[in-house]
């Protein structure tokens, strides 16, 4: 209803649980909503606890290969794992080798600072990496600092209040580099949709930030 609403024919969704952990259920659901709604979803991100270590990695692999999840998410934060830990670091080159992006939390001290990500972009060059948030609202100079010297990081919009910050960050880094983000229901689409028209971009820059970047980044060709 809220796509509707907005103007948005398509998404990427993930899940606010952590897998593997105890409520598996919650997963296989969140598969069935993928398979029952394709004429909204393109794809999904499963939402990864890396202290699972193996055990995570095999689900991942198993969520890639057998149920056509899209792509990997990591958070922190609610995880308390640091970005760079070895078991971060596992999953996260497991992404490359399944060819698939990983999201990644970014903008709270101390686990998910932008530079974090850098050296997690560092240690993991074949994997497209999206830092979520553009830095956060303190942080997005240091994120666009961080994508320009790593051209593996994506900067995803949502959450970073400032139109002026996305317009800057497509002058530094180009359009390619930017992906559009809702982080709904946490925040609202229109709002973050109201933050691209006010950046003053082209035609072309939206269509390259609200579209085709990130099926580019999932190796979707068209919808």
């Amino acid at each position: 209803q809220m796509m509707k609403a907005t103007g948005i024919d398509k998404t990427v969704i993930t899940t606010y649980h952590e897998f593997p952990g105890e409520e598996l259920a919650a997963l296989e659901r969140f598969y069935q909503t993928l398979k029952k709604y394709t004429e909204y979803f393109i794809g999904g991100f499963i939402r990864i606890n890396p202290w699972y270590g193996d055990k995570a990695i095999e689900l991942f692999e198993r969520a890639i290969k057998e149920h056509g999840i899209k792509g990997l998410k990591i958070h922190p934060v609610s995880a308390c794992i640091h970005p760079n830990n070895p078991l971060t670091i596992s999953l996260l080159k497991k992404a490359a080798e399944l060819n698939v992006p990983a999201y990644i939390h970014s903008g709270d001290d101390p686990m998910s600072l932008p530079f974090h990500i850098g050296r997690v972009a560092r240690e993991c060059p074949n994997t497209i990496i999206i830092m979520g948030h553009f830095g956060g609202f303190h942080y997005y100079n240091d994120a666009i600092k961080v994508a320009k010297k790593y051209e593996n990081i994506l900067l995803e919009t949502s959450g970073m209040p400032f139109p002026k910050v996305i317009r800057k960050a497509v002058d530094i880094l180009g359009p390619e580099r930017i992906v559009f983000g809702s982080d709904m229901p946490g925040l609202h689409p229109a709002v973050e949709l109201a933050k691209i028209e006010a950046a003053k971009l082209t035609k072309e820059e939206k269509e390259l930030i609200l579209c085709n970047n990130i099926l580019r980044a999932l190796g979707v060709r068209e919808v």
